[in-house]
Order: structure tokens, then C-alpha cells, then sequence
């Protein structure tokens, strides 16, 4: 895994699945979960690693569609699962007392939804420095259309 070689948009994506990693490790520690929101960022933030470090360490593997694409479905909706997320902990943020009650929870979860949030912006410029054309599966057109 040379982060060398990867361009800025695959930099950006590897943060943002970092970030979200790290935000799991510290909310699950106090309450011993992060929520179903931050377990779906996780496994999302596993897709995005591989997406992105798989041609670099298994140069003969083909992902199933192009990277910029696999980048965007996978950050869309770590995106989406980070939103769902904020709009659970407005209650923590509207409180005045949300940081000293949540804790490690808390502070874990805002990087979840920050990550989360990362790696949508990152699959996103992604797909647009390909093109913008979306392209999963092989492209082939079925037998009889």
C-alpha cells in the first residue's frame, strides 16, 4: 500500500475511511457500540479501502466496474449513512450539556459522520475527474437485446 501512487481523490477517500474507523474504535468503547449508522459506515469504509488499495496490491484483479464509479456508490452512501447519523445525535448537539454527556461516544461519532462525509466528497470528485459516466458490471449487453 503505497499512498504515493494513489491521486488526491483516492488520498481523500483513505482519510475519510480512516476517520471513520477511528470514530467506531472510540464510540464503541464507552457504550460498546457506535450505532447502526456507524456500523454501516464502517463496513463502507472497508469497501472504500479495498476499492481503492485493491489494483495497487493485486495489480491482476478487476474491480467490477470502474474506480471512479465503485468510489461513488460506495462514499454516496457512507454520505447519506453520515446525514441519517447527524440528524440522530441533534438531540446530544442541542443540548447544553451534549459534549459532557456523550463523551467518547460522541466525539467518535461526530468523526464517523465526518468521515462518512469525506468519503462522499472524495468518491464524488473521483467520478467526475473519470467523466462523470457511471459504469459498473462489464458493459456487455445481454444475449437477445
Amino acid at each position: 500500500m503505497n499512498m504515493s501512487k494513489l491521486d488526491p481523490h483516492e488520498k481523500l477517500a483513505v482519510y475519510g475511511s480512516v476517520a471513520v474507523v477511528v470514530g467506531v474504535v472510540l464510540s464503541a468503547t464507552q457504550y460498546g457500540s457506535a450505532g447502526a449508522g456507524g456500523w454501516l459506515d464502517l463496513l463502507l469504509a472497508i469497501a472504500m479501502l479495498a476499492v481503492v488499495f485493491l489494483p495497487q496490491l493485486s495489480p491482476q484483479t478487476t474491480l467490477p466496474g470502474s474506480k471512479g464509479s465503485l468510489m461513488v456508490a460506495v462514499g454516496g452512501i457512507a454520505a447519506i449513512g453520515a446525514v441519517v447519523s447527524l440528524l440522530g445525535v441533534l438531540s446530544v448537539l442541542g443540548s447544553l450539556f451534549g459534549a459532557l454527556y456523550g463523551g467518547l461516544w460522541f466525539i467518535g461519532y461526530l468523526i464517523i459522520i465526518g468521515g462518512g462525509l469525506v468519503m462522499g466528497l472524495a468518491g464524488w470528485r473521483a467520478f467526475q475527474a473519470e467523466g462523470g459516466k457511471f459504469q459498473i458490471g462489464s458493459g456487455e449487453r445481454p444475449p437477445g437485446s
